[in-house]
């Protein structure tokens, strides 16, 4: 700011010298202090008035535009201020208070209407700044004693520095004369623009500053003394000043100014009392020495001070001086010397009603508040009647009325109320109190308005005035209410006897006993104005019973009808009521002492309510009472107010929220007729406030009993016919308007806060109270009138301000605290409201559009309330609803402002960046904007104000930030400098951090650029890092300091996080790479990994429960979530500046696994099970990503094992997100171990951990939801393939989720995943153990395989939990695999849980359609993707195993699967041969591994199914003629796959047909490079082929059987293969011949030959490399062996076949010689040329022998070379010499 800083801005200096918002250091506060003392000290004498109109000094010290020169001349015209302070002022006034834009501030300059309202706008600047001044002297006086405030050394400092010479005292004195004689400008003096309006805005600012400095000087003399001079020049200023009343411009003051100048006569007039010292003269006369007193220590100065008190007039407001003058002439002047005088001013002074101006007095602001101006006047009051009544007999003092009243309003406060108990009832307040006991109860009202009094001025005071009435000693009442019957006079004329027991109450227990004696007194008998005399009965007797009594009596009354009951009566019950509220309220311990009083008001109610018209404060003042027993018996006072029939109630239920809106059988009560026909018509309404009241105590206790619900009728009454129409109504005290608002939004308050809404769902169906009243301020008038108080204005208040007489109590303050209930009302409102509701009018008025300019929209008049700067609550709470707005409604809260945008922009950033502005203001801001990032564009880029600017060179368009960017001010508040001082505190430091994280969140590119390029930013940003926190479990630690510091670490590592995400290593900043590198040699990362699990452990010792709002906000959870994503991020993507040694990694992955096993210690909070889930999901991802960094994998798995023992051990139900977190580390690590084989696990600490695994497992199976409660299937999961790594489950196991919606699915989602990683653990366990007599007799104990079976057959039965489903059969798999398994799955009952069950499985999508995942190129293995279809597959091969270890004992259950799936298995071998996707070969493959096991049980087969057995084997038979012929064309089968690559479908008549464009696809020449997809589908075919072929001999004759045993029956095979030796054609679907399976030999050949390029003829048809290594050379040999024996068998079957002719016997030797021969030519060339390998799993040990030796010549030639007996070459030694031999 230019100049002018010394100057103005006085507001900011007074925050920051109070205090307000944030604490700061004392040294900071006596060095401002200290730099402003002149200013301070000169206070209104520092602004000059103007000297040079010209303006030329200001030209002299100030750059001034043309334009500015001219306005500031007519400012300090206007203002008759100094044209150099003028300019300073208006400089101050556009930082600080200028609404407009600085954009249009030329034109407003320019133009003369704008200038004039511009120069209005200043002048209220200005005013404000000048009593802001004051009271910085105001703060320092105030509370420079206060020994508890923590600037009092400072303050007293400054103080004395004041103090020197008296210039404090000069000073003040000086400004008040100034102001004084300051004479009204006139257009004459001040220029056209000072109208008559204008000097009365003068007048009242003048009178204002007069009582500021009235103020000032009261509080001085409070502390200090002043000299005799000092009293004299005082009394004559003040006389001569009229007490107020002679201001030289008396005539144009207004009524609003007559106020101002009562307050300044009583300032003046306390003042002179106060430095009368009355208690110091009283003490002065006990000493019978006045040589301490100021004025009686000179009989010079006491004549001078008399003389003017002589002459000091006769008006009202000099009453008190005279009457305290007239006291120090009774303490100084002797009785004989000046009595006529002192009783003379004494006179005067009752004459004057000196107690009612005193009552008056008290009465107003601000002397009726609790203040310490009041508390000062309060006691100045105090010590002038505690002497007067010393003095003076009180009936001597006039209206007794008066002096009660002002008796009591002095004892209110608890100091005067200590210092009349401590000096007893003897002298002083003491001797009324006493007098008023000897009075009652003839003169009820006295004693009971001091008993009120004393009550209320606190607790022991209460207690006194309890023990007082308890024990009263007279009873006081007229003579003649006794008959000459009932006493017997005495020997004294003025004693008498009681002769009878006397009742004083027809009603009541109250007894006279007889004897009692009796005292004729002439007291107060002029006050009670009859001329009867008054008799004291002597007797002890409990005051609190007699006013029972009194009650009674007036219910008694009431009973004889409402004609009989005494006006007199009521007031005296009203005033019991009064007092037993005051006295309970006061001393809440003693409620229960006044239960029968309370019980009476019951009966109050229900009597009055009813009559007309009712006695209000009566009733008012007895459900106040009422009020106060709530706390202690809720339920029972409830009950019986409603007994009463004054609260409204129901005619009929209300079931739903629309009969709510309607209204329909609700009842208005008492209550409701008597404030429509009394209160409304009288404009009173205490029965309304108490009413309120009643119902604010009552909703607490009755919420946690559960009962609130019987509150709806009162509450919808108060949301139907009060709170929307109170504003209109006739006031008789128009503060109580604001009172009655007040009390309904704190009902609605505490309905809103108090009552969660996560209570036990009630059996009921009706809305509950919270849902009616959420409703209600929603869809009815009441949501209007709730908007109404949100729409009064910043300018409304500031008036409302500006009009009290106190700066903290008064109207003003009252609509501010309205004002703020309202915010905080609708916040939570929004906050509440059901998500199925329609949008509400409430709603529909906020988020609206602006109609036009006409009316302001209501969240412009919100955002206004950031100028209002007397309570920073208010723009605080604005902030806040502006935050929620932007969160919840589809609104642009920037077209709401409108023009108003900039400005208010302006001023949110003006005080987001000054120093002495609240810290919460601040805060707020901040959360505004970091919510406005991600739902208010257009607002955030108001505020962000990011500019493109050309570059230097013209070539490119640079950003930068504009003047008025929340940027730049960000970044100076997160000054490294500022970090961890008073002027960033952590608070502050944590929004900041918030906010340029939802920047980086939001992904602001813009603002991000800007920001990267601030040589500042990242070094600001990282120094949260570079600081030590303390240890979170100490006691000693400022905890919320702490909180704010962890979550700022937790935004910083947020935004490392997604900074690293987003932008390439190579390419991150050079001061964050800087930064980076800072903390990796620091090694900060371990220092915040010891410090997190230090969080995680004092937080499993905390068992403190919140609600899900403070869970949310929890500061370890929040660092917790920022540790993982900058640890997922930094261990997916390569950071080089940032590294992280091998051991950190262990020690980061050892103190999550600490911090888990911590949350678990004690009782489990949600906060543990939250915490424990996050790092069990960042522990999962963490081992997977840094499994070879656990140096000792033994050690870490017994930790997760204990963990695991742990979540299970302290918690009745399972939590599946911890759970599936440290299961999958420890599946992850015995993979790890499996895979690598380079570190060998202890067996014994694997078998320990099976029990905890299965025991799991068994928990989580019984927990586990019904299938029906699944989601749909293919919902969510996602695939996972065959080799189970449990590493591809990251993002969905163990991951917990912030989406509040869907909670139960994602528990539903979770118990699931469970299941699926212990069964995934359960199998890596059996894999890496492998001995079944280690792990099979766990399972047994545990009875898994039965819980597993049981289960999975619900699952698939209702077609759920396919992920789930699909682990428990490969568990299943692996299990089989051994034959101890495979036993126990049997006696488990296998086939009766799965056999027909797993038809539901069934599906031919699967089949028909492509693989869910694409092949990767170069991948080979196909992941086996999850589906129902693959479910069925494994159900076979687990059957298929499960035969094949148990043979004949498991015969009967395969068997019964074959004739249960016997279709779907013949359909399957039937698809694949038209379908060649991996779906449907899988399927094939299944099936044939499953033939294959059975076949080897063929006779039982044929036996007991045959029609299977044949349908199977045609099937296979065709399907393997089809594989062939596939096979012998490699370039055809290409074609096919690119062809169904393309389609979703594949069918028959569309798949293999030929035709001439297929005929060079359809030869049989080979590919040079075949692709991946090709060879793949190759191997399954081949895979497939030899299963076929396993199985298809055991339906052929035994070679060796055949060759050997002539007597063999030959019969029981039959001759699949047909004669014939052609090569079998696509599209063929006649029987398979011995050319099938030669082409399947010579196929095998050619791919053995490719395999090994060794044998290969020409080294230039070498395949590729990676090709050659996808098919196995021992499957090749496998089937090209398996199909030589099927032909050498089939062959000797049709040889020894009798039906076949010689001739066709001779055809079949001749050919299938020649092919045979010409295949072992190839082989035995093959051999020679270096091929050759591992023996083949089919390769036979021995081979036949036969004598013959007739052969062909290729046959000798052959067989004289050739093959050897070698292992490798035996099989093709058998059939050299079948050939040779056999078909020779």
């Amino acid at each position: 700011m230019a100049g002018g800083v010394e100057s103005f801005n006085n507001r900011a200096l007074w925050q920051f010298i109070s205090g307000a918002g944030v604490q700061r250091p004392k040294e900071l506060i006596a060095i401002e202090l200290k730099k402003n003392k002149t200013k301070v000290l000169e206070g209104l004498t520092f602004y000059r008035k103007q000297t040079s109109p010209t303006g030329e000094q200001l030209k002299k010290e100030r750059k001034v535009s043309e334009a500015r020169l001219e306005f500031t001349q007519k400012l300090s015209r206007f203002l008759g201020l100094d044209e150099v302070q003028s300019y300073d002022l208006l400089i101050s006034f556009l930082a600080n208070d200028f609404r407009g834009s600085k954009k249009n501030l030329q034109q407003v300059f320019g133009h003369e209407r704008h200038a004039q309202a511009l120069i209005m706008k200043i002048r209220d600047y200005y005013f404000t700044e000048r009593l802001y001044l004051l009271k910085c002297l105001h703060q320092v006086l105030n509370f420079w004693p206060d020994t508890q405030h923590p600037y009092k050394e400072a303050y007293s400092q400054f103080l004395n520095d004041l103090l020197d010479n008296y210039q404090l005292t000069e000073k003040l004195l000086s400004q008040f004369s100034d102001v004084c004689k300051a004479q009204m400008p006139t257009w004459e003096s001040h220029g056209p623009l000072m109208t008559d309006h204008q000097s009365q805005a003068w007048i009242h600012q003048n009178l204002k500053e007069q009582c500021e400095l009235l103020e000032l000087l009261l509080l001085y003399f409070k502390d200090f003394e002043t000299n005799e001079k000092g009293f004299v020049d005082l009394l004559e200023k003040f006389k001569g000043h009229g007490f107020g009343y002679l201001q030289s411009y008396k005539h144009a003051l207004g009524k609003a100014d007559e106020k101002i100048v009562k307050r300044i006569g009583y300032l003046e007039m306390l003042i002179l009392l106060d430095l009368m010292d009355f208690t110091t003269a009283a003490k002065c006369r006990e000493d019978n020495n006045f040589d301490e007193h100021l004025l009686l220590s000179k009989k010079d100065t006491f004549n001078k001070v008399n003389k003017i008190f002589e002459h000091l007039g006769c008006e009202r407001q000099v009453a008190p001086l005279l009457l305290g003058w007239a006291v120090l002439r009774q303490l100084y002047v002797d009785e004989d010397e000046g009595a006529m005088a002192t009783r003379k001013l004494g006179n005067m002074a009752l004459q004057l009603g000196v107690f009612d101006y005193t009552l008056d007095l008290l009465k107003v602001e601000p002397f009726n508040g609790s203040m310490i101006i009041a508390s000062f006047a309060r006691l100045i009051v105090y010590s002038l009647m505690f002497v007067t009544l010393s003095l003076f007999d009180e009936e001597t003092l006039g209206n007794p009325e008066a002096l009660y009243e002002v008796a009591a309003l002095v004892l209110k406060a608890d100091f005067n109320a200590e210092y009349m108990w401590q000096k007893g009832l003897e002298e002083g307040l003491g001797c009324l109190y006493s007098s008023a006991i000897a009075c009652f109860p003839l003169d009820f009202s006295k004693l009971m308005k001091l008993n009120t009094s004393l009550s209320s001025a606190g607790q022991d005071s209460a207690k006194r005035v309890k023990l007082s009435m308890q024990e009263l000693k007279v009873y006081t009442e007229y003579f003649d209410t006794n008959s000459s019957q009932d006493i017997i006079p005495t020997q004294q004329s003025s004693l008498f006897r009681l002769a009878r027991p006397k009742l004083p109450y027809i009603a009541g227990d109250l007894v006279i006993p007889r004897g009692t004696l009796g005292q004729l007194s002439g007291i107060n008998a002029q006050a009670a104005k009859r001329s009867s005399p008054i008799i004291q009965w002597e007797l002890v007797y409990n005051g609190w019973q007699l006013m029972m009594c009194e009650v009674q009596e007036l219910l008694h009354q009431i009973a004889q009808g409402g004609g009989m009951v005494s006006p007199l009566q009521i007031s005296r019950v009203t005033q019991v009521m009064q007092l037993v509220r005051q006295v309970m309220t006061s001393d809440p311990d003693s409620v229960e002492e006044f239960s029968e009083i309370v019980s009476l008001g019951f009966q109050v109610i229900q009597r009055f309510s009813a009559v007309s018209p009712p006695p209000l404060d009566l009733l008012a003042h007895t459900v106040e009472c009422i009020t106060c027993s709530v706390k202690h018996n809720a339920k029972q006072i409830w009950h019986n107010m409603k007994l009463t029939g004054l609260l409204p109630f129901l005619t009929e239920n209300v079931d739903n929220l629309g009969e709510v809106l309607s209204g329909r059988g609700l009842s208005s009560g008492l209550y409701g007729t008597i404030l429509a026909s009394t209160e409304a018509t009288q404009g009173r309404y205490p029965l309304t406030l108490a009413v309120l009241g009643f119902l604010t105590e009552l909703i607490e206790p009755l919420s946690k009993a559960e009962r609130e619900e019987e509150l709806q009728p009162v509450m919808m009454y108060v949301l139907r016919e009060i709170f929307p129409v109170y504003h209109k109504w006739r006031y008789y005290d128009i503060t109580r308007r604001e009172t009655i608002g007040h009390k309904c939004l704190q009902v609605f308050h505490k309905i809103l806060n108090l009552m969660t809404l996560h209570k036990k769902k009630s059996k009921s169906k009706r809305p509950r109270l919270q849902e009616v009243c959420v409703y209600s301020l929603l869809f009815t008038e009441a949501g209007r009138a709730l908007l109404d108080i949100l729409a009064t204005g910043v300018d409304s208040v500031e008036q409302a301000v500006a009009s009290q007489g106190s700066n903290a109590e008064g109207v003003g303050i009252d609509l501010i605290q309205l004002i703020q209930l309202s915010f905080s009302v609708l916040n939570r409102l929004l906050l509440l409201r059901s998500p199925d509701l329609p949008v509400s009018p409430t709603e529909h008025a906020l988020s609206s559009q602006p109609a036009g300019h006409q009316h302001q929209h209501i969240v412009a008049t919100i955002a206004q309330y950031i100028y209002h700067r007397h309570d920073p609550r208010l723009p605080t709470l604005a902030a806040v609803l502006l935050k929620r707005l932007a969160l919840v409604s589809p609104m642009s809260i920037l077209a709401c402002l409108g023009n108003d945008a900039e400005p208010i922009r302006d001023m949110f950033l003006t005080r987001l960046q000054a120093l002495s502005e609240d810290l919460r203001l601040k805060v707020m801001i901040l959360e505004l904007l970091s919510e406005c990032v991600e739902t208010q564009p257009g607002l955030i880029e108001v505020f962000l104000n990011v500019q493109m600017v050309d570059s230097s060179d013209g070539k490119r368009h640079d950003l930068s930030l504009g003047k008025s960017s929340c940027l730049q001010t960000v970044l100076g508040l997160m000054d490294i400098k500022k970090q961890s001082s008073y002027q960033c505190p952590p608070d502050l430091l944590c929004a900041s951090a918030d906010f340029i994280h939802s920047l980086w969140r939001g992904l602001r590119e813009t603002a991000m650029e800007v920001l990267r390029t601030k040589d500042a930013f990242w070094p600001s940003v990282f120094a949260p890092l570079t600081r030590n926190l303390p240890d979170p479990a100490s006691d000693l630690n400022d905890q919320h300091s702490l909180k704010f510091e962890m979550k700022t670490v937790a935004f910083v590592f947020k935004i490392l996080a997604q900074e690293l995400y987003i932008i390439h290593s190579s390419k991150l900043d050079d001061k964050l790479k800087k930064s980076l590198q800072m903390i990796s040699k620091d090694k900060r990362l371990n220092t915040w990994t010891e410090f997190l699990r230090r969080c995680l452990v004092a937080e499993g010792e905390n068992a403190e429960v919140g609600g899900d709002e403070e869970l949310k906000e929890n500061a370890t959870l929040q660092l917790l979530l920022a540790w993982k994503n900058f640890l997922v991020t930094s261990s997916k993507f390569k950071v080089d500046d940032l590294t992280l040694p091998e051991k950190m990694k262990e020690k980061i992955i050892t103190d999550l696994l600490c911090g888990i096993q911590a949350q678990f210690k004690g009782s489990l909070t949600a906060l543990n099970m939250k915490l424990a889930s996050v790092a069990s999901a960042l522990l999962f991802t963490l081992v997977k990503h840094w499994t070879s960094c656990i140096s000792k994998p033994s050690a870490m798995m017994v930790t997760l094992r204990e963990a695991v023992g742990e979540t299970c051990a302290n918690s009745e139900t399972l939590i599946p997100s911890v759970q599936i977190g440290l299961l999958g580390c420890l599946t992850i690590l015995l993979q790890h171990s499996r895979q690598e084989n380079t570190v060998a696990l202890d067996t014994d600490k694997l078998t320990d951990l099976l029990p905890n695994v299965c025991s799991v497992l068994i928990q989580s199976s019984r927990q586990l939801p019904g299938p029906r409660e699944m989601r749909d299937p293919g919902s969510t999961q996602p695939p996972t393939g065959e080799t189970r790594d449990v590493g591809s489950m990251q993002l969905t196991q163990g991951e917990p989720r912030d989406t509040g919606s869907g909670k139960e699915e994602e528990t539903v989602d979770a118990k699931l995943k469970l299941q699926i990683v212990t069964c995934s653990l359960l199998e890596e366990l059996i894999e890496v153990i492998g001995d079944d007599q280690v792990w099979m007799p766990i399972l047994q104990q545990h009875s898994i395989l039965q819980t597993l079976l049981i289960s999975v057959e619900s699952f698939m039965k209702a077609k759920r939990g396919l992920p789930y489903v699909h682990a428990v059969f490969l568990l299943l798999l692996s299990v089989a695999r051994s034959e101890r398994g495979s036993a126990a799955l049997s006696l488990a009952d296998l086939t009766p849980h799965t056999c027909l069950m797993v038809t539901n499985c069934y599906t031919n999508e699967d089949i028909y359609s492509r693989p869910a995942v694409p092949l990767k190129s170069g991948s080979f293995f196909v992941p086996m993707v999850q589906s129902w279809h693959n479910v069925y597959c494994l159900c076979m091969e687990v059957y298929s195993t499960v035969l094949a270890a148990l043979r004949h004992s498991f015969l009967e259950d395969a068997l019964s699967f074959a004739g249960a799936h016997q279709d779907r298995i013949t359909q399957s071998m039937e698809i694949a041969r038209i379908s060649l996707l991996d779906t449907a070969l899988r399927e094939a493959e299944s099936s044939c591994d499953f033939i294959c096991q059975l076949s080897a049980f063929s006779r039982e087969w044929r036996l007991h199914l045959p029609d299977v057995l044949d349908k199977f084997l045609t099937s296979m038979v065709y399907m393997n003629q089809t594989f062939i012929a596939l096979l012998i064309r490699p370039r055809y089968l290409l074609y096919v796959l690119e062809q169904q690559r393309g389609q979703d479908r594949v069918s028959k008549k569309d798949s293999f047909h030929s035709s001439p464009m297929l005929q060079h696809q359809a030869s049989t020449e080979d590919l040079e490079q075949p692709t991946t997809q090709l060879v793949c589908v190759q191997l399954r075919m081949l895979s497939i082929l030899s299963r076929s072929l396993t199985a298809l001999k055991h339906f052929t004759p035994d070679l060796c059987e055949v060759l050997l045993d002539q007597s063999m029956d030959i019969s029981e095979f039959d001759c699949f293969l047909g004669l014939g030796f052609s090569t079998p054609s696509v599209d063929q679907e006649t029987q398979p011949t011995f050319g099938t399976f030669i082409s399947c030999v010579t196929t095998c050949y050619r791919i053995l030959s490719k395999l090994d390029p060794r044998g290969t003829g020409s080294p230039h048809r070498s395949p590729e490399a990676a090709t050659s290594q996808h098919i196995p050379k021992s499957l090749v040999l496998y089937v090209m062996e398996n199909s030589l024996y099927i032909i050498m068998s089939q062959a000797c079957h049709y040889l020894r076949t009798p039906g076949l002719s010689s001739r066709e016997k001779q055809f079949l030797k001749r050919e299938l010689g020649t092919e045979l021969n010409s295949f072992l030519s190839s082989m035995l060339r093959y051999m020679r040329r270096g091929g050759g390998g591992p023996t083949s799993p089919g390769t036979l040990q021995a081979s036949p022998q036969s004598g013959s030796s007739s052969t062909s010549q290729l046959s000798r030639s052959v067989s004289q070379t050739a093959f050897t007996n070698t292992q490798d070459q035996a099989f093709f030694k058998l059939v050299h010499d079948f050939v040779s031999k056999v078909l020779r």
